[in-house]
């Protein structure tokens, strides 16, 4: 409940308005298109210590929309929990990330700026997008339990699994992580129908 009052006040983990473009027809076609659905487990730092809450666990998935100098993705999330108390927002959320890439610099790094719905900022990866990290400042008050997301990414395009670790930190301190593990559908196509109606009459 005290982080409910905390978030109550200081408005933090607010999404802001105005970042998701609008578009009259469908937009440009992107280089690829990749959906990515998974959980997100999460722990608060108490007394040095990290405690699960799983309260504050969620399912979400990704639309990522790769284009040729920038990524566009929109992540939806639905924490189930009962016990949930609703402070780090709505129950069902939307949030969309835009990602501009520069060329790759020295040793094949590749920077990059950000622009959400949770604030704004920039990071780096590596030239074949495996190993990422984004960082960036919320709009919320100076009495908030942090000041900054930072997101660390790992894709296993082999096996279509994506790893995440989202930090809400204040300073170089942690408040909470999220641990995120999300699997990757692909485009494909059915031989017949991948599920039917059999069986519906014995599960009755």
């Amino acid at each position: 409940m005290w982080l409910l009052m905390l978030c109550a006040l200081t408005g933090c983990g607010a999404s802001r308005g105005g970042v998701f473009p609008l578009e009259a027809g469908p937009g440009p076609e992107p280089v690829l298109t990749l959906v990515w659905s998974g959980r997100g487990e999460a722990e608060r730092l108490e007394h040095g210590e990290w405690k699960r809450i799983p309260e504050f666990d969620y399912d979400f998935t990704v639309e990522q929309r790769r284009f040729a100098r920038h990524w566009e993705s929109v992540k939806s999330l639905r924490r189930r929990h009962p016990g949930y108390d609703g402070s780090a927002g709505p129950r069902e959320q939307t949030m969309y990330f835009r990602v501009d890439y520069g060329a790759p610099g020295e040793g094949g790094q590749v920077l990059s700026t950000l622009r959400s719905t949770l604030g704004d900022g920039g990071g780096h990866t590596d030239p074949e997008f495996r190993q990422a990290v984004l960082e960036m400042r919320p709009d919320v008050s100076r009495f908030a339990p942090f000041d900054r997301y930072r997101i660390s990414q790992s894709y296993h395009y082999e096996q279509g699994v994506l790893e995440e670790q989202v930090e809400l930190l204040n300073g170089e301190t942690p408040w909470v992580r999220n641990t995120e593990k999300a699997t990757l559908f692909a485009p494909r196509t059915f031989d017949r129908a991948p599920t039917t109606a059999e069986g519906l009459t014995d599960a009755r």
